[in-house]
Order: structure tokens, then C-alpha cells, then sequence
């Protein structure tokens, strides 16, 4: 069972940090840090999916001690107060160094608790490029989990967050923050499992239920019923790796890393895979799960993925 921190941010004096812990019974001797996506804060790893187990349960009972953070602005973390502006005026909020930032404050906070063992970072979607950019940049982690990784791939999904004259910029419409409903954040996993039965509905209604609940006060009080607020920095970043400029530099990763993904997933697409793994110079290594979407770590499936993270963790140099 998870429990849950609140640190300082080192960026904000006004924002806390959430993150969610789940330790072996013995005394771990590897940490993972578990960075989420564009839209689904930590919560994704903390529902029961695979034989009543969570991914962060279940990495615990395999050893490790595992933690995940919310951004400032995502989930239980706090919102930055221009945040509260109902104008959304300003640039984009927390971008990949932004969130990189909250993710070294999380860091200091692990050696603390564990002192300098190693520690894996794993990144899903848009986190992937927050995990790439922090491996790229720094002499840890020790391994790299991409989890449905991003890269520098020209999506088609992705037009409208660029400007309809000049693609090479954000789309100008783009506000300090997007508010969206249920129907919004699910909508890409909505169209990947369509007509497929891969998707238990229990772990659908407990994953929306505790997403609103994390801005439900907002919402009440901003008459925006089952709404979110959410941080725009990450289109600003998607856009640039829609111009195939990526966040950052994966020649530059020097640890063993793992890339994995569903093979139905339509946001980390096959031809960026390609991509990705010609650039990666360090060892190197690529699973593709079947019958499984962006989002199947919350699948029927989500065990196939738990394993294939151990495995590597394990059996990597």
C-alpha cells in the first residue's frame, strides 16, 4: 500500500510536492522513481490492475522501493497560483525543465531516505522525455525505463497545438493552462480500445473519480463540474517534437535503457521507436506488448508490462 509526501518545491515557495511511496518489506537495495505523463498524474500507478496489484505495488514486491511524483500543477501537487487566474493569461506552465526541476527535489528527498543506492528513472509518455532529458544531462540514473516514450516523431494527432501559419510555433490559442473534462483526457485511450476488450471498467471509474477529486474544490467553487485544471508547458514541448526537434539529446543516455510501449499505441508510434533507438548509443533494449494500447499499464494486460520492467531491471547490465 502506497503512502503519501508532500515536499517543498525548490522552484516554489507556494507549491508542495506530492509523492507517492511504496516499499518491499525488507530494506530495498534499487529505488525507481516513477514520472508520469501529459495529463494522468502519479495516480496511473497507483490502481489495482494486475491480479490486484498496482505498478507500484507490484515493483515493491519485486525489491524495489518506488516512488512517483506529482508535478507542481498535476494531481495532489499544488497548482502555481497564476494558475488560479481564470483568464489563463501567460506562457505555458511547467515544461520539461520545469517538471525536471520537481523531479531533482524528489531525488534529494529519495537519498535521504535510502542514502546512494541505485536509482532507476522510468518515464511514461510525455515523463519519458523528462526521464530522457534528466539521463542526457546528469551522470545518473543508473537504468532508464522509456514507457510509452515520445521522441522527435511529426504526429498527425498533434496539428492543432501548432500554429496554423507558422508550424515551427505554438499554436497562439494555447493558454497558461487547459481546463479539461473526462471526456478530454480519456479521449485518446477511448479511441485506442475502442471495440476491443482490453479496458476493465472498475479501473476506469476509480482512475476518473480520483482524478477529479484532485481539483474538485476548484471545480466547485468555478462552477466546472468534473473538470481539471491542467499545465500547458507539456504542448509546448509536444510541439517541438511535432517539428522533430526533441526535448532532449538520447545519443547522449549512457545507461542501460529500456523502451517500451504497446504495439496499438498511436501516441508513441512505431517510426519514432525507429527513431529513438538509432539515436540511443548506450545498451540498449525494445519490447513491444500485443494487445495493448498508450495507456496499458491499466489494462488486462498491465502484468505483461510489470514483468517485462522487472526483467530488465534484473537481467540489464
Amino acid at each position: 500500500m502506497s503512502t503519501l509526501h508532500f515536499l517543498q518545491s525548490s522552484a516554489d515557495q507556494n507549491c508542495k510536492l506530492a509523492v507517492r511511496a511504496c516499499l518491499p518489506t525488507t530494506p530495498a537495495e534499487t529505488v525507481i522513481l516513477l514520472l508520469h505523463g501529459a495529463t494522468l498524474p502519479s495516480v496511473i500507478f497507483d490502481i489495482a490492475v494486475a491480479d490486484g496489484q498496482s505498478m507500484l505495488s507490484y515493483l515493491a514486491d519485486h525489491g524495489l522501493a518506488v516512488y512517483a511524483l506529482d508535478y507542481r500543477g498535476y494531481g495532489l501537487s499544488s497548482k502555481p497560483e497564476s494558475m488560479d487566474d481564470p483568464t489563463m493569461a501567460g506562457a505555458p506552465l511547467i515544461n520539461h525543465l520545469d517538471a525536471a526541476v520537481d523531479v531533482h527535489d524528489v531525488i534529494k528527498f529519495i537519498k535521504q531516505q535510502h542514502g546512494d543506492i541505485p536509482l532507476i528513472l522510468c518515464g511514461f509518455s510525455w515523463g519519458s522525455g523528462i526521464a530522457g532529458y534528466i539521463a542526457s544531462t546528469t551522470n545518473f540514473p543508473t537504468k532508464l525505463i522509456l514507457l510509452g516514450p515520445v521522441y522527435s516523431h511529426k504526429n498527425p494527432q498533434w496539428i492543432d497545438l501548432v500554429d496554423p501559419n507558422d508550424a515551427t510555433k505554438l499554436n497562439p490559442s494555447i493558454k497558461s493552462y487547459r481546463i479539461a473534462s473526462r471526456n478530454h483526457w480519456c479521449s485518446l485511450w477511448d479511441r485506442e480500445v475502442a471495440g476491443k476488450d482490453w479496458r476493465d471498467q472498475n479501473v476506469l471509474e476509480t482512475l476518473l473519480e480520483q482524478i477529479e477529486d484532485s481539483d474538485r474544490a476548484w471545480a466547485i467553487k468555478a462552477s466546472k463540474s468534473g473538470c481539471i485544471r491542467i499545465p500547458t508547458g507539456v504542448l509546448a514541448d509536444a510541439c517541438r517534437v511535432y517539428n522533430q526537434n526533441p526535448i532532449y539529446n538520447a545519443a547522449k543516455i549512457a545507461c542501460p535503457t529500456f523502451v517500451l510501449r504497446g504495439e496499438q499505441d498511436t501516441a508513441s508510434t512505431s517510426l519514432d521507436m525507429v527513431e529513438l533507438l538509432n539515436h540511443l548509443t548506450c545498451p540498449k533494449y525494445h519490447v513491444d506488448i500485443a494487445n495493448a494500447s498508450h495507456y496499458g499499464i491499466l489494462e488486462y494486460g498491465a502484468g505483461r508490462f510489470f514483468t517485462s520492467i522487472v526483467n530488465f531491471i534484473q537481467n540489464s547490465g
